[in-house]
């Protein structure tokens, strides 16, 4: 188990000494029990692991990972949490996946910290927010660099005007096919987009002179293309606007992930975890907590 000590992944030594991954599982399980081999963390941000498993029982996850951040800065979270974001990504994704991820800024994060993935499909679920890379296809082209499969990017905005003239756009066979493609995803990566200021589609929404209807109906947090109150209930209104996988196609999905933190996200948290969206999340400390303590 020498191999261990120079970061070698548990497949990799399977493979190396011709055992399967479960058997090379339980020999290094054993190993460690024996004290022959430790496990020292390497990510300046651990994840909490009483924190993950309290929240995932709390809210009937399937799990949860709650960064052990410290910090109070925001961004500071956020480049934590990408971290944690990037090696669930690199050990959840496999071999053929169709894998579905919205634009944001952790996943941007996360996915420039990735450089090789399993070969998959891999799908833009939302329009973009914003003209700059970052807030538009970045995720998606990075990751879909790093698995060598398909990309599907979706070159549209996240939300179309009122005038129906706009669902011309929605016609273009590049959008066609990514849409298309929605329908065949196995799972998903979503930011979780805290309102108003950490939010690109309330910042549409103000440019159109929109967004104050929406606070006053009690939007708190966006995922995918859904506006979410404090309850986890669905608000309704832009019908039809959004660009992107539905919920209704979304909640099919088999495996859903969701994505944020730091602060001024901790009732955008609540909203989605009452949601029911997501099978797994990822945040940090502060978050969990707020969402424990409701």
């Amino acid at each position: 188990m020498q191999n261990l000590a120079h970061g070698r992944a548990v497949n990799d030594i399977a493979e190396e000494i011709g055992k399967s991954r479960f058997a090379t599982a339980r020999m290094v399980r054993r190993a460690r029990e024996l004290g022959l081999i430790e496990v020292t963390a390497k990510v300046p941000d651990p994840v909490d692991v009483d924190l993950s498993a309290r929240l995932a029982q709390r809210y009937g996850l399937r799990s949860a990972l709650v960064v052990a951040t410290q910090s109070t800065n925001a961004t500071e979270a956020r480049e934590a949490i990408a971290r944690i974001t990037a090696r669930y990504i690199l050990d959840d994704i496999e071999e053929d996946d169709v894998v579905g991820f919205a634009p944001g800024r952790t996943l941007v994060l996360a996915s420039r910290l990735i450089s090789q993935l399993p070969s998959a499909d891999i799908v833009q679920l939302t329009g973009v927010g914003a003209p700059r890379l970052e807030d538009g296809v970045e995720v998606i082209s990075n990751i879909g660099r790093a698995s060598g499969g398909a990309t599907y990017p979706l070159y549209a905005p996240a939300l179309l005007m009122k005038d129906p003239r706009a669902h011309v756009l929605l016609q273009h066979p590049s959008i066609q096919r990514t849409m298309r493609r929605m329908d065949h995803v196995v799972k998903t990566f979503l930011t979780i987009g805290g309102w108003p200021e950490a939010s690109l589609l309330a910042r549409q929404l103000t440019e159109l002179g929109e967004r104050e209807a929406f606070e006053n109906e009690g939007v708190v947090a966006e995922i995918g293309t859904m506006l979410l109150d404090i309850d986890g209930n669905t608000v309704p209104g832009l019908e039809g606007r959004f660009v992107g996988i539905s919920e209704e196609s979304l909640r099919r999905v088999p495996a859903r992930v969701g994505i944020g933190g730091g602060a001024g996200k901790e009732r955008a948290l609540i909203a989605t975890l009452r949601s029911g969206i997501c099978h797994v999340v990822i945040t940090d400390a502060r978050c969990a907590r707020a969402a424990l303590a409701v």
